[in-house]
């Protein structure tokens, strides 16, 4: 049993933490306040909005979510929303025929959309995900403009997901980038999972997670998957969750960096320090010691040594020979008191 935990003795079998693709259960879905307070503010003024970030980082999830809660935010109980996968098999017909099926109409073009969208009472939310495989498929810059453009009207609001960067279009949207959890995220993550349980994670073991998943959503729920199983077989939880993370890593989403040093230094990842390594700092190594002078006593050696030879020699070449290696013995001796 790790050391600082919650007594769990009755925690039931099921793992909470088995969340492997979007989530539909709107009671799991956690976070993202300032993302979407960002999205709601744009589409209240009927603003196209474009989410984008990498792989797993949770874009389908979040546009799941608008999708459902979505008439209570803007106060439209009667507000169509839809959600729509996109796919390099499809084309732009496909998608058309598919909104205008959902509104109960014939049709497979964009016009025959826009009269659709006028007969509705309320505007229409379409939400379409995975943007990124059409617009590689070729055909996907082109249809995202076009319902950009019938989205002005104000009948359509249009919110798109696509891993990776913001596309160029040639219409504007608002641009809103995914990130990790922030650590207040990831403490309601993992509350929002464990209610029910009789388990709980300690402050500690959060700002593990958090640190050790890099807060990347699809990660953390592997972490706290691992984390959660601790509680019954005792196990190495960080070693298991860097192990599993190197040999099965998120499709297409970055590793945490943890997992390229973890297994070198196990032993400072451990969840009873509380956090995810230990303040070791390198032994300073022994040197030379240059002892400091003042500038202005450098730079008068060589000037003074020349003043001496020109008094003993009564040359003023000799005095000018003796002065320039004093120069550069004095700026040798300047620079290493700066670098040292």
């Amino acid at each position: 049993m790790t050391s600082g935990a919650t007594s769990d003795a009755d925690a039931p079998l099921e793992n909470p933490f088995v969340q492997r693709a979007r989530i539909t259960d709107a009671t799991r879905f956690a976070g993202r306040w300032r993302e979407l307070s960002l999205i709601f503010d744009a589409i209240e003024v009927r603003r196209p909005v474009m989410v984008t970030g990498p792989a797993s980082i949770g874009k389908s999830s979040l546009l799941t979510h608008i999708t459902a809660s979505a008439a209570v935010h803007l106060e439209e109980p009667l507000l169509p929303s839809f959600y729509l996968a996109l796919h390099e098999a499809a084309t732009p017909e496909d998608v058309y025929q598919t909104a205008l099926q959902a509104l109960g109409v014939p049709g497979s073009t964009p016009s025959a959309l826009e009269v659709a969208l006028l007969e509705q009472e309320t505007p229409v939310l379409l939400c379409l995900d995975d943007a990124h495989r059409a617009i590689r498929a070729g055909w996907g810059e082109t249809l995202l403009d076009t319902l950009a453009r019938i989205a002005r009207g104000g009948r359509l609001i249009l919110v798109v997901a696509a891993a990776g960067e913001m596309p160029l279009l040639s219409e504007r949207f608002v641009s809103v980038r995914l990130g990790s959890f922030a650590p207040a995220e990831v403490r309601l993550f993992a509350e929002t999972y464990l209610e029910g349980t009789n388990v709980s994670f300690t402050p500690g073991e959060l700002r593990v997670l958090a640190s050790i998943s890099a807060g990347h959503p699809a990660y953390l729920q592997r972490a706290a998957y691992h984390l959660f199983e601790s509680r019954r077989d005792g196990r190495d939880w960080c070693a298991a969750f860097l192990a599993e993370a190197r040999e099965r890593p998120i499709p297409g989403a970055p590793l945490p960096p943890e997992a390229f040093t973890g297994e070198e230094r196990s032993d400072a990842i451990r969840p009873r320090y509380g956090a995810l390594r230990t303040d070791k700092r390198p032994k300073e190594t022994a040197g030379f010691l240059v002892p400091e002078a003042p500038r202005a006593l450098l730079f008068a050696i060589p000037p003074l040594a020349a003043l001496l030879a020109l008094v003993v020699t009564n040359n003023v070449v000799t005095a000018a020979l003796v002065a320039l290696p004093g120069l550069a013995i004095a700026l040798a001796w300047w620079y290493r008191c700066r670098v040292s």
